[in-house]
């Protein structure tokens, strides 16, 4: 068994997260712009339903997937020693999933307080 990513698997996830987060920066901006005046009541409002919160939710996901990705594919191709390598995936990886509970304990919140 390998633990290695495969390199088919990686183009897809980076290329799947890549369309998810620019359709959902979009749809994002076309609010925002077409929006008169946003207050914080109404961004609260906007980001505690249940639908944006879930989208929102999944662009993070897709965001940490698509960084991971194009930061171990760097680290892979252009650190030579095996140790650095190591230890730059394991601290990528931590800071990663450590951003990731954090927005989603973030969401979470805000759909308690809806």
């Amino acid at each position: 068994m390998t633990y290695q990513a495969k390199g088919l698997q990686a183009w897809f996830f980076q290329r799947v997260s890549g369309v998810f987060i620019a359709l959902y920066i979009l749809y994002f901006l076309w609010v925002f712009f077409t929006t008169e005046l946003f207050t914080y009541q109404l961004w609260l409002t906007w980001f505690s339903h249940p639908l944006m919160n879930a989208a929102t939710g999944l662009f993070f996901i897709q965001l940490v997937v698509h960084a991971w990705v194009g930061m171990r594919d760097v680290v892979l191709d252009y650190m030579p020693n095996n140790t650095i390598r190591f230890f730059s995936l394991i601290v990528i990886s931590f800071i990663l999933i450590a951003s990731s509970l954090e927005i989603l304990r973030i969401l979470f919140s805000l759909s308690l307080n809806a």
